[in-house]
C-alpha cells in the first residue's frame, strides 16, 4: 500500500512546502543567526526574534496583508508544525508582530542583513563560480522601482512624491540589482530603499559596490582611460597659469603707469596752487603823468592761458588714474577667476589620482578579473555615470535618457540608409565614436525603429566595449532586452511577495520588509535545487513545478501536507486536496540530501 494513502485525512499541515524551508534554513544556519539579531524589546511569551522570523514566513508564504497571519485562509500563526519546522514552539498574534515591526531600529536592520549575507554567501559563490569556470561573461542588472502608498497618508516616514509606474506618486523608490546565473537563474544581491523623490542617477554606485561586494567579483578596472583624462588637465593648467602671468603683468605695469600719473597730477596741482597765490599787478599814479611800473617776475607765475592748459591736462591725468585703477581692478578679478579655475582641476586631477591609486590596487588583488556586463534602464544612463562605469571596467548597455540624442541621431537618417531588422516589429541603425554629454569616452549608440501599427516609435540604445567594432545589432538588440529579467523579477517580487503592499509604518519594519522580499526568491530558488532531489517519485509535471517560484509560494507553501515520522527519517506527504497531490518528500533521513556547504545542521521535529 502506499505510505500516504494511511495517512489521516486531517492535514497536519496547511502549509506543506514551508515546513520544507524551515528544515533547509535551520540545515543551513539562517534561523539560528536571525534568532540573534538585536532588537530592543522585552521577550514574554515570544521572543521578538520569533516573530521578525515569522514576518519573514508569512512572507514565504505570499501573504498580502500582516494580519493574514491570524486571518488569512489558511492562518501560518496557528500552524504549529511551521513553528516547529523553523525552530519554535508557536507563533504569535500578527498584533505583536507589528508591535514588534515597530520597536525595530536600524541596528535590527543591519544585523538581519548580516544574516541573510552570511546564509547566501555560499550559493552565490558557487553559482557564480560555476559562471566563472565556463568563462562566461558576468551580467548584472539594476533598476527602480517604485512603491506607492496613499496620496494623503502622513504616517509613512520618509515618504515622498516621485515619479511611479509613469506618474507622479507619494511613496518610496526600490533600488536593487541581481546577476544572471545558469544554475539558479536570477539572484538578488542587494536592494535599497528611499523616498520617492529619488532618482535612478544617484543610486547607481551604491548598488555596483554592493554588488561587488555580495558577489566577490570585480572586472578589471580601465585604469589606462584614467591616465588618459589626467594628462588632459596639463594643457589647461598651462593655459590658465600663462593668463594669470599675463594679468600679473599688466598689473605691474598699470601700477607703473598709475604712480606716474599720481606725480605728474601732484606737480600739477602744486603749479596751479602756487599761481593762484602770486600777488597781482599794481599800477602808481602822480598828479603829472601816468607812468606804470611792472612788477617785479614772479617765481612760478603763470598766465591764465597756461593754468587753463595745465588745469584741462590734470583733469586728463586724473581720468586715465581712474581708468588705470579700473583695469587693475579688472585685471585683479580675472586673475582670481583664474587661479579659482586653477585650483578647481587641481583638485579635480588630484581627486582623479585617488581614483586611479585605488583602481591600481583594485587590480593589484585581482590579477584573474573577468568580463562583466552591466545593463540598466535609461534613467540610469547619464553621461557621468556611463564614464564611472567604463572607468570601473564594465561593458555597459543603456538606453539614451535624452530625447536629443535620438533627434540628433534621427537626422542621421536619409532615405538611402540601410536598416537592420532586430525584431518582428524592430529594426535598428548602429554608429560608433558617439559622445554624448559629459561622457569623455567615445560610445557605440543604435538608433531603435518600431512599427507599432500606424505608428513608428524610436529610442537609442549606448553601449560600450572593449572591441571597438559596430556589435552585430541583432544580438545587441536581443542581448539588452534579456534585462526583461530583472523586469519579470520586479513583477514576481510585487505578486508573489508583495512588496508594494507596506505592512509596517516604522522605517525599520519597512526595510525589513523590503530585505525579506528580494531574501525570499533567493531562498525558494535554492530550497528548490534541494526539494527536486527529495522527491520519492520524481515526474516531469513535479519537477516542472518545483522549479517555478511562484508555484512553490502560491501553491506550494500553502498546500496541505502531513508529516510521517519513521525509523529512516522524515517525510512530507502532500495530501489528495493538494495541487501536489501524492508528491513525497524526504526531509531527513538516509534519503535527506545536504547541500556542501558550511552551517549544515541536522533537522529534527518536536514531539506532537
Amino acid at each position: 500500500m502506499d505510505p500516504h494513502d494511511a495517512l489521516p485525512r486531517r492535514p497536519d499541515t496547511e502549509h506543506g512546502l514551508l515546513v520544507a524551508f524551515g528544515q533547509f534554513a535551520q540545515q543551513h544556519g539562517l534561523i539560528t543567526r536571525l534568532m540573534h539579531v538585536p532588537i530592543a524589546q522585552k521577550t514574554r511569551t515570544f521572543t521578538p526574534q520569533t516573530k521578525v522570523l515569522e514576518f519573514l514566513v508569512g512572507i514565504l508564504s505570499g501573504i498580502e496583508y500582516l494580519r493574514d497571519l491570524n486571518d488569512g485562509p489558511r492562518p501560518i500563526a496557528t500552524d504549529r508544525l511551521v513553528a516547529e519546522a523553523w525552530g519554535q514552539s508557536a507563533w504569535a498574534h500578527y498584533s505583536s508582530v507589528s508591535r514588534t515591526l515597530d520597536v525595530c531600529d536600524a541596528q535590527t536592520v543591519e544585523a538581519t542583513q548580516q544574516a541573510i549575507e552570511m546564509f547566501s554567501q555560499p550559493f552565490i559563490d558557487r553559482a557564480l563560480s560555476a559562471e566563472l569556470r565556463r568563462g562566461t561573461r558576468i551580467v548584472f542588472d539594476a533598476d527602480l522601482m517604485g512603491q506607492p502608498v496613499s496620496p494623503t497618508s502622513t504616517t509613512y516616514p520618509d515618504a515622498a512624491f516621485g515619479w511611479m509606474d509613469d506618474r507622479i506618486q507619494l511613496g518610496y523608490q526600490l533600488a536593487r540589482v541581481c546577476v544572471q546565473t545558469t544554475q539558479d537563474g536570477r539572484l538578488w544581491l542587494a536592494g535599497f530603499h528611499h523616498p520617492g523623490d529619488t532618482v535612478s542617477q544617484v543610486c547607481l554606485q551604491e548598488l555596483v559596490c554592493a554588488a561587488e561586494r555580495i558577489s566577490r567579483i570585480r572586472p578589471r578596472r580601465r585604469t589606462e582611460l584614467v591616465q588618459q583624462r589626467l594628462q588632459t588637465f596639463e594643457q589647461p593648467l598651462a593655459r590658465y597659469a600663462r593668463l594669470v602671468r599675463h594679468h600679473e603683468d599688466r598689473i605691474a605695469q598699470l601700477g607703473q603707469r598709475l604712480e606716474q600719473l599720481t606725480a605728474q597730477i601732484v606737480s600739477a596741482e602744486q603749479r596751479l596752487s602756487r599761481a593762484t597765490a602770486a600777488p597781482k599787478t599794481k599800477a602808481r599814479h602822480n598828479t603829472g603823468r601816468r607812468r606804470t611800473r611792472k612788477s617785479p617776475k614772479v617765481l612760478g607765475a603763470l598766465s591764465a592761458s597756461a593754468r587753463q592748459r595745465l588745469s584741462a591736462r590734470c583733469a586728463s591725468w586724473r581720468k586715465q588714474r581712474t581708468r588705470a585703477g579700473q583695469h587693475i581692478q579688472r585685471a585683479q578679478q580675472i586673475i582670481a577667476k583664474h587661479r579659482q579655475k586653477i585650483a578647481s582641476l587641481e583638485s579635480e586631477r588630484e581627486t582623479l589620482c585617488a581614483w586611479l591609486a585605488q583602481l591600481e590596487s583594485e587590480n593589484a588583488h585581482n590579477p584573474d578579473a573577468p568580463r562583466c556586463l552591466w545593463r540598466m534602464d535609461a534613467g540610469f544612463g547619464s553621461g557621468e555615470n556611463i564614464a564611472w562605469l567604463i572607468e570601473m571596467g564594465y561593458e555597459v548597455e543603456t538606453k539614451s535618457p535624452n530625447a536629443k540624442t535620438t533627434a540628433a541621431l534621427k537626422k542621421r537618417v536619409t532615405s538611402k540608409t540601410a536598416w537592420t531588422r532586430v525584431g518582428a516589429n524592430a529594426q535598428m541603425i548602429g554608429w560608433r565614436n558617439y559622445r554624448v554629454n559629459a561622457c569623455p569616452y567615445p560610445l557605440t549608440v543604435g538608433l531603435e525603429r518600431f512599427n507599432l501599427g500606424r505608428t513608428v516609435e524610436y529610442a537609442t540604445l549606448i553601449g560600450y566595449r572593449d572591441d571597438p567594432a559596430l556589435p552585430d545589432l541583432p544580438s545587441w538588440f536581443q542581448e539588452y532586452n534579456g534585462r526583461q529579467t530583472i523586469e519579470a523579477g520586479n513583477k514576481e517580487m510585487k505578486a508573489t511577495f508583495k512588496v508594494q503592499h507596506l505592512m509596517s509604518r516604522s522605517r525599520a519594519g519597512i526595510q525589513l520588509q523590503v530585505l525579506f522580499a528580494g531574501f525570499a526568491p533567493n531562498l525558494v530558488r535554492w530550497s528548490s535545487a534541494w526539494l527536486r532531489e527529495q522527491v520519492a517519485r520524481p515526474t516531469p509535471k513535479v519537477t516542472a513545478m518545483l522549479s517555478s517560484v511562484k508555484t512553490l509560494v502560491r501553491i506550494g507553501a500553502n498546500s496541505p501536507a502531513n508529516v510521517q515520522r519513521l525509523g529512516q527519517g522524515t517525510s512530507l506527504h502532500f495530501t489528495s486536496s493538494s495541487a501536489l497531490r501524492g508528491v513525497v518528500l524526504y526531509l531527513s533521513g538516509q534519503h535527506a540530501y545536504q547541500l556542501a556547504l558550511p552551517f549544515n545542521r541536522p533537522f529534527e521535529f518536536s514531539s506532537p
